[in-house]
């Protein structure tokens, strides 16, 4: 017989011995407290059949008593019956039934009727708790029920998805696949579980992909791979299912994007076709231009006319077009060369800052320049000063009539250069976008180029392990500062560094 708790609270210890005597040996389990704060603590820890409680205690009485275990929720249902030395007038029977009581019985006690009223409240607990087994049963049935019945809809529909779709355990080994597997591989479903699958990759591929297999069911993370199966490229992706943030199993798909491939890797050659065609037109452009240069400058020591200065702007604006389209060419080829060597940095700047004198008179913009000297360090001076040219060039021709100012610091792991300009400024959601190839933060319309100096001086910037940062309101002008790593050790003059760049 099921053992079932029964609260006897009395202050009195003969009466506790008394009730035990008489309930012992009946398939219950007395629990035993000699006052309410005890009763109290014991209800939260049991759930009782009945509670046999008297009326008359020290502290808090039977009522009160009462009256506490109603009001909580665990409790409110459990029946009590109260216990009384004396015989209980209307108005304590009243008042018992009216704090949850559903009997009275007299001390001393009689055996046979306690015994008997306790059995039917202890029967009642039984059934409850038979009531609410079977209700858990047949929760639990229905859901297993459910969940084959999901489980069998979902298996359908894997097999209605034309992609291979499969499952595999915590550790990544297979457990299903649906039939596209073996219509593609020809290889049974029932051979490919566990690690068998992968004997279907290609030989090519299947060291990689195992490797990234395994390690994607380590890092627990959405997983993508590509592979061949059957020669044939196709793209794996897998996610973990979770149960309280437990991986229990991967659900995954294999889909087939072989055309993709192809034509990705056709793009592909077209980029490296565009880039050939450009390196080659650069170099087959400069040297006519180069040649009409040396000319236009002997001519120009035996004749001086505003025709011959401008064939020189001129001349100089196409070599610096042709120079730009080169260096795009050779960093998205991975090609771009750095021939280091060692110079006065301070100097070097305050030199270029002449150059752009005459450029900057005809601007209306004065030139200020601040910059230490010496600093000495090892950078390709041709392309630092390209970098710089850019930002001087942007800063005179996008904001004339106002001063440009030029700093030149230094410490002994880098030498910055701040070009600053009192132009309208860059608008935010420009001062990403312009250190893009091909774009501009006004319209090449009134300022022409091709938009590519920015792009071209960050990457500059970077192959000398620095930065190339911008600072604008958008409204009072903007400042670009270049930071450059200071090696002037680390490799010898002239020696040449290859920068590699994703295409």
């Amino acid at each position: 017989m099921e053992r079932v708790p029964i609260l006897v609270v009395d202050d009195r210890r003969e009466n506790l011995v008394a009730i035990e005597a008489v309930l012992t040996g009946r398939g219950y389990e007395l629990v035993f407290a000699s006052s309410g704060d005890a009763a109290l603590h014991e209800i939260l820890h049991h759930e009782f059949a009945a509670m046999l409680i008297d009326v008359h205690m020290p502290g808090m009485d039977g009522f009160e008593l009462a009256t506490v275990i109603k009001q909580r929720k665990r409790s409110r249902h459990t029946p009590i019956i109260f216990l009384t030395a004396a015989a209980p007038d209307l108005e304590h029977i009243y008042r018992g039934y009216s704090v949850g009581a559903v009997d009275y019985m007299t001390k001393p006690l009689d055996a046979d009727v306690l015994r008997a009223k306790v059995e039917i409240f202890a029967e009642m607990l039984r059934k409850d708790r038979r009531i609410r087994a079977q209700a858990e049963e047949l929760r639990v049935a229905r859901e297993r029920e459910l969940a084959a019945i999901h489980a069998q809809r979902y298996r359908n529909l894997a097999e209605a998805i034309p992609q291979i779709v499969w499952t595999a355990g915590p550790d990544g080994a297979i457990t299903y696949f649906n039939a596209r597997w073996a219509d593609l591989t020809g290889n049974p479903t029932e051979r490919a579980l566990g690690w068998g699958w992968l004997a279907m990759i290609d030989a090519d591929d299947a060291a990689r992909f195992e490797e990234g297999w395994r390690a994607g069911v380590g890092s627990g993370k959405i997983f993508e791979l590509d592979c061949r199966l059957r020669g044939r490229w196709h793209l794996c992706r897998a996610v973990p299912e979770l149960e309280r943030g437990e991986i229990v199993a991967w659900l995954g798909t294999f889909t087939d994007f072989d055309e993709l491939h192809l034509a990705r890797d056709a793009a592909e050659r077209s980029v490296r076709v565009r880039d050939e065609f450009l390196s080659i037109a650069s170099h087959e452009l400069r040297t006519p231009i180069t040649t009409l240069q040396l000319r236009l400058q002997s001519l120009g020591r035996d004749v001086t006319s505003e025709k011959l200065d401008s064939s020189l702007r001129q001349t100089r604006r196409l070599i610096a077009l042709v120079d730009n389209l080169l260096d795009v060419s050779r960093i998205g080829r991975g090609q771009l060369v750095l021939q280091r060597e060692t110079f006065d940095f301070a100097a070097m700047t305050r030199e270029l800052v002449n150059r752009f004198s005459d450029l900057a008179a005809t601007a209306n913009v004065p030139l200020h320049i601040r910059a230490d000297s010496p600093i000495e360090g090892c950078w390709d001076r041709v392309r630092v000063e390209q970098i710089l040219e850019n930002l001087l060039g942007n800063a005179i021709k996008y904001a004339p009539n106002a001063p440009v100012e030029v700093e030149v610091t230094a410490d002994d792991a880098v030498v910055r250069v701040a070009v600053r300009d009192r132009g309208p400024g860059i608008a935010i959601e420009d001062q990403v976008r312009i250190f893009e190839p091909f774009e501009h933060a006004v319209s090449p319309r009134n300022y022409g180029g091709l938009g590519l100096g920015l792009y071209i001086a960050r990457q500059y910037a970077e192959a000398h392990a620095g930065r190339l940062a911008l600072e604008s309101t958008g409204s009072e002008g903007s400042s670009f500062t270049v930071e450059l790593a200071r090696d002037a050790t680390a490799l010898p003059a002239g020696s040449g560094t290859m920068i590699s760049r994703a295409p």
